[in-house]
């Protein structure tokens, strides 16, 4: 072995010591890695002949910036193989050197080498190099460097990962990189965000981004994935970057890479995370007891007087009535018909019996818990490198009963045959279970987020004697809980029966919820790599992933309810297969350089589902087998299957690091289409210009780097939301008691074809005063075709709608991303980050009439996201009624309008006019970070934000008027109720209260529920400390973070209660009583050996 490839190898090994260098250099002492060597253990063959003398010369090298020690400098005789590395302190020393020895030439990587005459005593300085620093990334099918990337694509590193303590990887992309948005997740332990990259692709279809794991598509939950393994992420925005995935490309590519070992080092490192967990925010603010009678008080008394009564009759009937006729219980001392006076002011001598026992949303909820902890080996030596890890997280969610667990193990293993064949493979698998999942569906009853949303201030969780108001308890002296039903005390005696959601009690149903799921996930790939001819490589590659879960839900028998008790249980099998052969070239001729791939790639998946369940369970307990049930119910099963077979090209060329020239191009064929229209075309084309390397430059010091780089490029979604939707489908139909199949209603269409997406980029980016400010500024437009669209049809075909490409729509925006290191000295740093996108988007072209999408309207010219709706111009300030703008085809001859300050308004909102209310999406997007260290202890803060958006807002509507079903009765109001009109001459913009059913007085689906999506959160905070080295040193430790962290910390919005980030597009959700985010506070350390 000659000494130049050892140091070249030790060289590689040591590429990511920073600050932390005397740990590592104290690892490889204390571990010698094979193929280490040092001048003293040489052989005389290795000296080449060279006649030793007793020369000697000794020194020490440092980092300019900081004067650290260099740990693994290369410290090397010109023109010989003699040499040595430096020591934990940066020392060296060379002896017996040649007599003829002149100068030393001394390295390492990311720094600027130097040759300096030989002297006894020698101080060397080394200087950061920004052209060796220059980051690489995963691209589409390989790597580039980012100052030679023609694309638009936005690198995550594993340092920015690991420097907070998340369980997910979405969590990690938020605010972290322009033109990416990410949602907010359930408070559910083990959900996931949704993500999107530059705004929608599709009006019909789905628009999530397809995600690559090791370079190979990954159709998993992102959630498997332990954030701990990976190493970097990189997202591709725009078709030059994603063109090469084709059919699957159209809503940009995340790309993930896990960890490797470094060769000649072996590493292990601990990690032990300890979180606890609460609510992200406070929920709407509702009214307290006092204001909550009185407002039922005067709902009553003003249906009464506008039923004819006066207004004395009305106060004193509504006051005798409010208990017997209206809330049913009564928490006070005081008999029912004395509760309230005739002004509804509550009776100054009534005590409220049982006050502890009404915080609904306290018995719900929980100090949640989350652990995570993790180990990871890794190490190689010259031919070989391996990496293994295995983590445990487990997560108590806030609401009661809920919990996560997840286990997961990864391998990467690597080696070089030969010097012509490489080999290696990942092997990665999970095992996670939820629990104690929560209904989240709209005007469900067991929906325990909307039952403890509305409920009244008055009741009770638990059954109270209607005449003493005492807690009831069962035989065993327990309190007993009231589902809302009469509850037997002793004969003679019930409690009340709760009109508001009766029979349901999330204090205890929660407590003994079972509905969750078991997934085990594998997923493995193997790799071969030839290299021949010097310039060309062969890498052949073989992925499979497969994936099976069982989900299982239970409804609870309770004595105390009318439930007979029902099991369902789903399983499903999913498994995919991918393989790709990709043949590369890469030469430089001189100033220019050139590299070519041409691959192949085929992908194969089948997912199997069966579902079945039984009711009227026989014995009542934790028994949910089907055998314990006595009537069947539904039973369901189905399979899909999905192929899709893709070739592809991709030629770089670059000129003296200058100028640089891209082209790929991808055919794809997909099953989702008919076989005349399944093949599809797709390309990119991209260029890129280093300004700074120009001659006319060279008196502009301050600039390191100035880029400007275009590109325009073609990709494709075939995920139209159908496996099967060009073919005729049939589904069982009975004809009397004859089986037999119906051909269902909706025309399928054999010349479906993909989505397309055209996209076209302009950048510039830059470094400037020695790497001290960074950046880029970015215009994109990304054009949709071929949009999906159902088309109704007319009703004698016999068919509802068909299927149709024919929709076009545009996204288009800037991206701006500065990062500035504003103080940078010995002890102190101070970073700044800032990224933003601004985003515009339209429809220009619909193959349908216009038509209202909930409280949106889809039409050509404006945002796919566009509110639409009646127009609220406030109250009457003389009645007190709701008023409109009036729509002057519906109000010719009304006899609802009315004259407010001299304009006409009605008062009927089905004659209020229908116009444009705004935009749900917001204008601008981004991130804010900063980071402070002061030695070793360190602060840093993520901010995310979005402005100029709107949402309508249905939690609140619900509040002011009421929520559907039988929450309707007794509900809850919000805080502003009290700002209602109540006399003539009240300015203000909440009518006056009467039956809260009453769709003209409660503004249905209009402007009055609008409101500002702006929003601030700090996402995230982390305050951290490494320990000294000189510490460290003496136990044989690398290194050791401690730090404390907390996630989703606040949340600033115009309206307490709301989330605007939960649907940042559409600004709208007809459910909004969901299990909102988590608060995250942890407690941990990472430990490095």
């Amino acid at each position: 072995m000659d000494l130049s490839d050892s140091m070249h190898g030790l060289r590689g090994r040591l590429c990511c010591l920073t600050l932390k260098n005397v740990l590592l250099a104290h690892c490889l002492l204390a571990f010698p890695a094979a193929g280490s060597i040092s001048a003293k253990s040489l052989p005389t063959p290795y000296l080449n002949g060279i006649e030793q003398q007793s020369r000697k010369v000794a020194g020490r090298v440092l980092q300019k910036a900081d004067n650290e020690p260099i740990i693994g400098a290369n410290i090397v005789v010109t023109g010989t193989t003699i040499g040595t590395i430096t020591d934990v302190d940066g020392h060296f020393a060379l002896d017996n050197l040649p007599a003829n020895a002149q100068t030393l030439t001394i390295s390492y990587v990311g720094m600027t080498s130097q040759t300096l005459p030989i002297r006894p005593e020698m101080t060397i300085h080394l200087e950061d190099d920004s052209e060796t620093l220059d980051e690489v990334m995963v691209v589409a099918y390989g790597t580039a460097k980012k100052s030679t990337f023609t694309g638009s694509a936005s690198l995550l590193k594993s340092e920015k990962i690991e420097a907070r303590p998340v369980t997910s990887a979405t969590s990690a992309l938020l605010g972290a990189t322009p033109g990416v948005q990410v949602t907010s997740s359930s408070g559910q332990p083990g959900s996931d965000s949704n993500i999107y990259i530059r705004g929608l692709g599709s009006v019909s279809a789905t628009n999530t981004p397809l995600i690559i794991l090791n370079g190979m598509p990954y159709d998993q939950s992102i959630s498997s994935i332990n954030p701990s393994d990976i190493e970097s992420m990189s997202v591709l925005k725009d078709a030059s970057s994603a063109a090469l995935y084709g059919a699957r490309g159209g809503n940009g590519v995340i790309l993930i890479t896990t960890k490797t070992g470094n060769k000649d080092r072996m590493s292990v490192n601990v990690k032990v995370n300890q979180g606890f967990t609460n609510r992200q925010s406070q929920d709407y603010e509702r009214l307290g007891v006092k204001d909550y009678l009185k407002v039922y008080w005067e709902s009553a008394r003003n249906q009464l007087i506008k039923g004819g009564a006066s207004a004395e009759q009305a106060g004193v009937a509504a006051a005798q009535n409010l208990i017997t006729g209206t809330l049913a219980f009564n928490p006070f001392n005081v008999p029912d018909d004395q509760v309230v006076d005739a002004n509804g002011v509550l009776n100054p001598n009534a005590q409220f019996m049982w006050a502890d026992d009404t915080d609904w949303e306290d018995a719900i909820q929980r100090t949640g818990s989350r652990t995570d902890v993790g180990m990871s080996i890794s190490g190689g030596n010259n031919k070989s490198d391996y990496y293994l890890s295995a983590g445990y997280l487990t997560e108590g969610g806030y609401i009661i009963g809920s919990k996560f667990d997840r286990y997961t193990l990864n391998t990467n293993v690597n080696s070089q045959i030969t010097p012509f064949l490489k080999i290696g493979g990942t092997l990665s698998g999970n095992i996670s279970k939820s629990e104690g999942e929560q209904s989240q569906a709209g005007g469900n009853n067991s929906n325990p987020f909307r039952f403890t949303r509305y409920i009244g201030p008055i009741y009770p969780i638990h059954v109270h004697d209607p005449r003493t108001k005492d807690y009831v308890l069962d035989a065993n002296g327990n309190k007993v809980y009231d589902f809302g039903q009469s509850y037997t005390i002793e004969e003679g005696v019930e409690s009340p029966s709760r009109a508001y959601i009766s029979g349901n009690n999330p204090a205890i149903e929660l407590q003994n919820v079972s509905k969750g799921y078991k997934r085990n996930q594998l997923n493995a790939k193997l790799y071969a790599e030839i290299r021949f001819l010097k310039d060309f490589k062969f890498t052949a590659n073989g992925a499979v992933g497969t994936s099976s879960r069982l989900g299982h839900s239970a409804g609870i028998y309770y004595p105390e309810k009318t439930e007979v008790g029902s099991s369902t249980k789903t399983t499903s099998f999913e498994t995919t297969w991918t393989f790709n052969q990709l043949l590369s070239y890469t030469r430089n001729f001189g100033n220019h350089h050139v590299d070519a791939l041409l691959g192949h790639e085929s992908y194969d998946y089948e997912y199997n589902y069966l579902k079945g369940s039984m009711q009227n369970q026989t014995i009542h307990n934790n028994n949910f087998e089907f055998s314990n049930y006595s009537v069947p119910d539904e039973q369901d099963s189905y399979t899909n299957t999905y192929k899709t077979e893709g070739y592809l090209a991709r030629a770089n060329y670059d000129y003296d690091s200058r100028y640089f020239l891209s082209a790929s191009i991808r055919r794809d064929g997909s099953s989702r289409f008919h076989k005349d229209s399944r093949w599809g075309t797709f390309f990119s084309v991209g260029a890129g210009w280093r300004i700074d390397e120009e001659p006319f430059m060279e008196s502009f010091k301050f600039i390191d780097l100035l880029k400007l780089r275009v590109a325009y490029g073609e990709v494709g979604k075939d995920a139209i939301g159908s496996y099967y939707a060009w073919q005729a489908a049939y589904e069982p139909a009975m004809n009397g008691l004859e089986a037999g199949y119906i051909k269902q209603r909706v025309v399928r269409n054999k010349d479906l074809q993909w989505e397309v997406s055209r996209n076209g980029d302009v950048a510039l980016e830059f470094e400037l005063f020695k790497n001290r400010l960074t950046g880029s500024v970015e215009y994109f437009d990304r054009r949709s075709s071929n949009l999906l669209f159902s088309i109704p049809q007319a009703p004698d075909t016999g068919t509802t709608s068909a299927y149709k490409n024919a929709g076009t729509m545009y996204n288009r925006g800037v991206e701006v991303d500065l990062s500035g290191k504003i103080i940078q000295t010995k002890d102190w740093t101070w970073s700044m980050g800032v990224n933003a996108t601004w985003l515009k988007n339209r429809i220009t072209s619909l193959p349908v009439e216009p038509y209202n999408s909930g409280v949106h309207r889809v039409e050509e010219g404006h945002s796919r996201y566009e509110f639409y709706l009646r127009q609220w111009a406030g109250v009457d300030p003389v009645t007190g009624n709701t008023i409109y703008v009036p729509d002057p085809e519906l109000t010719e001859n009304s006899v609802d309008l009315v004259n407010v300050d001299g304009t006409t308004y009605t008062t009927n909102v089905n004659e209020a006019i229908y116009d444009w209310a705004g935009e749900a999406m917001p204008k601008v997007s981004g991130g804010l970070n900063t980071s402070v260290s002061w030695k070793d202890l360190s602060l840093s803060l993520l901010f995310n934000f979005q402005l100029g958006g709107k949402m309508y807002d249905v939690g609140y509507v619900n509040l002011m008027t009421q929520p559907s079903g039988s929450a309707a009765l007794t509900a809850n109001k919000h805080v502003d109720i009290l700002k209602r009109w109540q006399k003539p001459g009240d300015i203000t913009d909440v009518p006056r209260i009467e039956d809260f059913a009453d769709r003209d007085m409660n503004a249905a689906t209009s402007t009055r529920w609008l409101i500002s999506s702006n929003m601030l959160e700090l996402a995230s905070a982390t305050l951290s400390y490494n320990l000294p080295k000189q510490w460290l040193e003496k136990i044989s430790v690398h290194g050791l973070r401690v730090y404390a962290s907390g996630e989703n910390l606040f949340l600033l919005t115009k309206r307490k209660g709301i989330v605007p980030r939960s649907n940042i597009f559409s600004g709208y959700n007809s459910n909004a009583d969901v299990f909102l985010p988590a608060r995250v506070f942890t407690f941990g350390l990472n430990l490095t050996f």
